[in-house]
């Protein structure tokens, strides 16, 4: 296991508050190279949460899709501000996600490798195809 996956391994135990359902059945789908996105997005989350002691979050699901982050979550005990506040966090991240090689963790882009959209860097493009 790489040293990334130990890390996103690790989320629900730094963060229960952010991960507060059972465990996702499916652990982190996608390349390590998002880690620190998550790691930064769960983060601003735990903080966001800090503002209201009875919200929680209830962590799904998280995975690459069409080249990007998908977040899935559901929110108990929180008001629409701090709702909204968790939506735009997770958005920004998803949308820093296609800028971000999802092997590699270096600068890239979405675009097509072998009929599916991946967020690679050229170097890892290059070793894809």
């Amino acid at each position: 296991m790489s040293e990334e996956r130990v890390r996103l391994e690790a989320l629900p135990t730094l963060y229960p508050r952010v991960f507060s359902g059972s465990p996702m059945s499916w652990g982190f789908e996608h390349g390590d190279g998002w880690c620190e996105l998550i790691e930064t997005l769960c983060a601003r989350l735990d903080t966001i949460l800090q503002e209201e002691p009875g919200a929680l979050i209830e962590v799904r699901q998280v995975k690459e899709k069409f080249g990007g982050l998908r977040f899935y979550y559901n929110l108990s005990g929180a008001s629409d501000a701090l709702a909204d506040n968790i939506r735009q966090a997770v958005d920004m991240a998803a949308q820093a996600s296609s800028h971000i090689c999802e092997r590699c963790g270096r600068p890239g882009s979405v675009e097509t490798n072998v009929g599916w959209l991946s967020a690679l860097c050229a170097a890892c493009r290059a070793k894809a195809t």
